[in-house]
């Protein structure tokens, strides 16, 4: 065990294997992983869907699909469907996800919710196929396999098949994240705009995307270069909605302001993890305010433990990967800065996902077969009853 650990940890990155073709190899594992992924969920939302309907007629395929169509996925749906004027907390969901749904809506069969899951579905495979090549060519194609299974077998995986925007905006983060890793840095610069396009904290990219930049310049660069201009695109998304919200709401910071309708407030960071952990205080242990703490607080302990080992210990990162520790570190910090109506960290839970360090870590550590079979064997687990939960309309996961 410790001489795999030892060898792993030593790898060069791509020459593992004497022929190695990175794009095919991510291309197929994420195809598998994605193709087992909903292999479970759709068993397990039928499932749930006759046990909370029982009495009533079987189902058909179609309908426990629309199942999926729950929470802020409606929200989506409605927006493509409608556009903003629907009420007040409409504009805090970003745009590009909804054109998408619509602009696919009249070629699909169906309505909305149909377009919404393809897309969604779509950037899963994509997102799972930017982490396979991020980590393939940060650790090699061992740690790169084991974490598009992490992924996908997260506890809250299964948000990345509904029709949320999680999947699109991890698809756009991993690859901008992965360009300017490569020195592509228009590139990056395009897929930050489209992420900021996708949600407000696609913002928070140019910082990873510029301590890269910066470390492959070198610290004290002796002259200007043209794609430092890159950088400056990741905020043209939420420029672009902001002007949106000018002409078509009278106000740029619509988007802003809607977010008051959702009682979303920031707090010093840290400040909402206190916060959740303190709600527990009065509830008993299966009480849906102590449960949600739980799930929400819990996971992102877990996540900044994993982050933590990414700077200490025998997982620790090189110095030349500091950009996914403070990709990852920003994404920690707003969530634990962020307090959201009556439970303070409402839906951190699925957003660790997006503090990719933390399935680099893991997925290192997956090198003991313990270690991997656990971390899989509990995350199926525990997504099958997350997304049991969400098929009966409790707002415990959303």
């Amino acid at each position: 065990m410790t001489a795999t650990i030892t060898e792993e940890l030593a790898a060069p990155s791509e020459s593992v294997t004497p022929v190695h073709r990175p794009w095919r190899t991510a291309l197929l594992t994420a195809f598998a992983v994605w193709s087992a992924a909903v292999a479970v969920r759709l068993p397990v939302s039928a499932l749930a869907w006759l046990t909370y309907r029982a009495g009533t007629p079987a189902p058909a395929l179609s309908s426990i699909l629309l199942d999926w169509n729950r929470w802020d996925a409606g929200h989506y749906v409605a927006i493509a469907q409608h556009g903003y004027h629907l009420g007040p907390g409409f504009p805090a969901f970003f745009p590009l996800y909804p054109i998408l749904i619509r602009v696919l809506d009249p070629v699909l069969p169906g309505d909305a919710v149909i377009s919404a899951l393809v897309v969604a579905n779509t950037a899963a495979y994509g997102a799972l196929v930017m982490l396979h090549r991020l980590a393939d060519h940060e650790f090699g194609p061992r740690v790169a396999q084991r974490a598009a299974w992490y992924l996908a077998f997260f506890p809250m995986g299964f948000f990345l098949s509904l029709g949320y925007n999680e999947s699109l905006f991890m698809l756009l983060a991993i690859g901008a994240l992965y360009a300017g890793r490569r020195g592509h840095w228009w590139l990056a610069g395009t897929l930050g705009a489209l992420s900021s396009a996708t949600r407000l904290f696609g913002l928070l990219l140019i910082l990873p995307l510029a301590v890269e930049y910066l470390r492959q310049i070198g610290w004290r660069p002796r002259a200007i270069r043209l794609d430092v201009l890159s950088l400056a695109m990741v905020p043209l998304g939420v420029a672009a909605y902001s002007v949106y919200c000018l002409i078509e709401l009278g106000d740029p910071l619509q988007f802003s302001i809607a977010q008051d309708q959702w009682g979303r407030r920031y707090t010093l960071p840290g400040g909402a993890w206190l916060t959740s952990v303190g709600q527990i205080a009065g509830h008993g242990p299966l009480d849906p305010v102590t449960l949600g703490a739980v799930l929400e607080a819990g996971t992102v302990l877990l996540a900044v433990i994993l982050l933590i080992l990414s700077v200490r210990g025998p997982f620790r990162f090189r110095r030349d990967q500091a950009y996914l520790v403070v990709q990852a570190g920003i994404t920690l910090v707003m969530l634990t800065s962020t307090e959201v109506g009556g439970r303070a960290m409402q839906s951190s839970a699925r957003y660790v996902m997006e503090a990719v360090a933390i399935f680099l870590v893991l997925a290192r550590m997956g090198a003991d077969q313990t270690v991997d079979r656990t971390v899989l064997v509990t995350g199926t687990a525990l997504q099958a009853v997350f997304l049991a939960v969400f098929m009966a309309g409790t707002f415990l996961v959303a």
